[in-house]
């Protein structure tokens, strides 16, 4: 719909009239073929399987089958068929990289495969068996994330090697809060998480690129060890969740972080008039991009329930305050 209405052939015009001056990269997969089952649901490289649901208007495939949901023990582990960093065509990546070269370019797989810890645990597990999990059966949980970040440690390594410098930015996706808390105990992320994060902070940094985190929710406590852990640029500041107000978290962390993200998509982008639009774009830029330190985005992906003209208020008033995206 925004494609037509700006009156563009595809989404690479869209983001050229849209002023987006961020792009992302990733190997083409080129593995096994991923099976499609009776009940329409379909695998991913993990075994993993999703079926596509309504959200309100939306259609997300969302998790109906967890291969390990019924997995104990490390044994099980070690037998379980785990992807291979060998299924991605590398070869791709010099030449993506050439092509966004006047951009800054993340890397980062779509969100069901993003480089983590905890959210794939969760789709191979299940919610609830991985948080009792943590409390009960912690030598499982530790095999089990060595596991997924040894898959994203080889995958990223090998694509930071062929990109001969063109990546800026690595993405680790891992939502480490809810509206109101943190979704695990500052004990158990410092025995459980950050570990795991070290390692993908010490692949950035060999090879001199910089560390992205997106965790959504309320995050602030910990936002202080994100930062001893090498987190450079924090995403997407959910700011309505509790605590996260960007000019609080400016003043405390602006001078160790930089921030990405801020513009409200729980109400203001679905439910805000463009004015409203435009007013927090404005704020958002005078607050946490002070002297430097911001990325401009929404809070989440640009939902179905958010108004074409609310997206176009948001870039055209970047634009008008000489800001790119």
């Amino acid at each position: 719909r925004l494609i037509e209405y700006m009156g563009v052939s595809d989404r690479k015009e869209l983001l050229q009239a849209l002023g987006v001056d961020i792009r992302y990269v990733f190997p083409p997969y080129i593995g096994r073929p991923l099976r499609t089952f009776p009940d329409g649901s379909q695998e991913d490289i993990w075994g993993v399987r999703r079926k596509e649901v309504m959200s309100g208007s939306t259609v997300y495939s969302e998790v109906c089958y967890s291969p390990l949901a019924e997995a104990t023990t490390p044994e099980e582990l070690d037998r379980f068929p785990w992807p291979d960093p060998g299924w991605y065509d590398y070869s791709q990546i010099p030449g993506l990289c050439n092509q966004y070269k006047d951009y800054a370019i993340i890397t980062v797989d779509e969100r069901t495969n993003r480089t983590t810890v905890l959210h794939e645990a969760i789709y191979l597990c299940g919610m609830e068996k991985i948080m009792m999990d943590l409390a009960t059966n912690p030598s499982f949980v530790h095999k089990l994330f060595d596991k997924i970040t040894d898959f994203y440690i080889e995958l990223n390594k090998r694509i930071l090697e062929a990109c001969s410098g063109g990546i800026d930015i690595l993405l680790i996706g891992d939502d480490l809060g809810t509206q109101n808390n943190l979704l695990l105990s500052p004990m158990m992320l410092n025995q459980f998480i950050f570990p795991y994060l070290k390692r993908y902070v010490d692949l950035c940094r060999e090879h001199k690129v910089r560390v992205m985190l997106h965790s959504c929710g309320a995050i602030r406590e910990i936002i202080p060890d994100l930062i001893e852990l090498g987190i450079e640029i924090l995403n997407p500041i959910q700011v309505r969740a509790k605590g996260m107000i960007p000019s609080e978290l400016k003043n405390e962390f602006g001078h160790k972080l930089c921030f990405h993200g801020g513009v409200d998509i729980q109400q203001t982008l679905p439910r805000g008039k463009p004015d409203d639009v435009k007013k927090e774009v404005r704020e958002r830029i005078n607050i946490l991009g002070k002297e430097g330190g911001y990325i401009l985005a929404p809070t989440h992906n640009f939902q179905e329930e958010v108004p074409l003209e609310n997206i176009i208020a948001f870039y055209h008033e970047a634009g008008s305050m000489g800001v790119e995206n």
